[in-house]
């Protein structure tokens, strides 16, 4: 996992030198560098961050089939911890498409922005990306040795889910964090 994480973590920091490397002959050129390295963020915030869940979901699903072998009453509590380090990939989704509904005069090229200006772009979504791209798996873990503590006492799964979202706390952090520097961008962006 390690070792998948380590390369895609090279191939986005490596995206935006391919950009450079580039010559554009033309302002228009330059102005789809921008828009390109723009969407780059917006897929990589939104990969990134369900990956974290896709990671974390599926680790508390393998904890929780062993308890429920064992008591199947607690399948709803079960469920509930194993939802949790879901919500950080729809984090990634929803900066995603604020870049998407907020900046529709970019994406119609009714304003064409500068590679700059789209690395800049690019650059509010490293918050959401990484956040919840790391915070997801630990999350389930925390989760994950929640299903022991089910185990011997199932009235312990507020505790549980309480100790989860400080976790999850950390992804809120980076959603808001790229939620305001998205914003923020717009108003100097469109107005061109």
């Amino acid at each position: 996992m390690k070792k998948s994480l380590s390369l895609a973590a090279l191939a986005g920091a490596l995206a935006p030198v391919a950009v450079f490397a580039q010559e554009p002959a033309v302002a228009v050129e330059a102005a789809h560098w921008g828009l390109m390295l723009a969407f780059l963020g917006a897929a990589m915030g939104t990969f990134f961050a369900c990956l974290g869940s896709i990671l974390g979901v599926s680790l508390v699903g393998q904890s929780g089939a062993g308890l429920l072998t064992e008591k199947p009453e607690l399948a709803g509590k079960v469920i509930t911890l194993a939802v949790l380090p879901g919500s950080q990939g729809l984090y990634g989704m929803v900066i995603s498409l604020l870049f998407i509904f907020n900046y529709g005069p970019v994406i119609s090229g009714e304003v064409s922005i500068s590679v700059s200006q789209g690395l800049v772009l690019f650059a509010a979504f490293l918050p959401v990306m990484v956040t919840c791209l790391t915070s997801a798996p630990y999350q389930a873990k925390v989760c994950s040795a929640g299903m022991h503590m089910l185990a011997k006492d199932d009235k312990l799964a507020g505790r549980v889910i309480t100790m989860a979202a400080l976790v999850e706390t950390y992804a809120l952090l980076g959603f808001l964090i790229s939620f305001f520097m998205l914003n923020s961008f717009r108003a100097s962006i469109i107005a061109g």
